[in-house]
């Protein structure tokens, strides 16, 4: 059987990084690909994300062109694939669309409640920056994100919903 493959996309703090865990408990072998840690393979001149620069840019267009490889490569052999990458739906359309046109890729954007979404980035303990300093960000993609609604993308409001019962709406787009 063809393993999914999920691109999960949404707000920082909105419960990308947990869903994708928990969505791979669901099958028997998972591979999760969060993109902010791949970018963190850089050992000499990465490109900070504040303020964002035409390097910056070039850095994230290249992370993702490489992940979407990572990618095949795992589901080729069988995995089921969790992309965990906050970054606008035009630019992850494109990257599917010319890097993984052959896959079957399930879009996936988490919008939790604006107040939800700060408070969770306020509460979460994963990070070794204040999070705070991710407030403006948030306030800012949550909205994108609400305004964004591109057709190929499933939006799942998870403000209410139980990390697992998150994964259980996800997996009814793969039916």
């Amino acid at each position: 059987m063809r393993q999914p493959v999920f691109w999960i996309t949404g707000p920082p703090a909105s419960g990308k990084s947990t869903t994708s865990v928990a969505l791979l408990q669901r099958f028997e072998r998972g591979i999760h690909v969060p993109v902010d840690d791949v970018r963190q393979w850089v050992v000499k001149g990465l490109a900070d994300s504040v303020p964002w620069t035409e390097e910056t840019e070039q850095q994230f267009q290249v992370a993702e062109r490489g992940i979407c490889g990572l990618v095949r490569t795992y589901h080729e052999a069988g995995f089921a694939v969790v992309v965990d990458h906050c970054r606008n739906l035009t630019q992850l359309e494109s990257v599917i669309g010319t890097e993984m046109p052959d896959l079957p890729v399930v879009r996936v954007c988490l919008v939790p409640e604006l107040t939800v979404n700060l408070q969770r980035n306020h509460d979460r303990t994963n990070k070794t920056f204040d999070p705070h300093v991710l407030d403006e960000t948030i306030q800012f993609t949550n909205d994108r994100f609400r305004l964004d609604r591109l057709e190929n993308w499933h939006f799942v409001d998870n403000t209410k919903l139980s990390v697992e019962e998150t994964v259980d709406v996800i997996l009814r787009f793969t039916s």
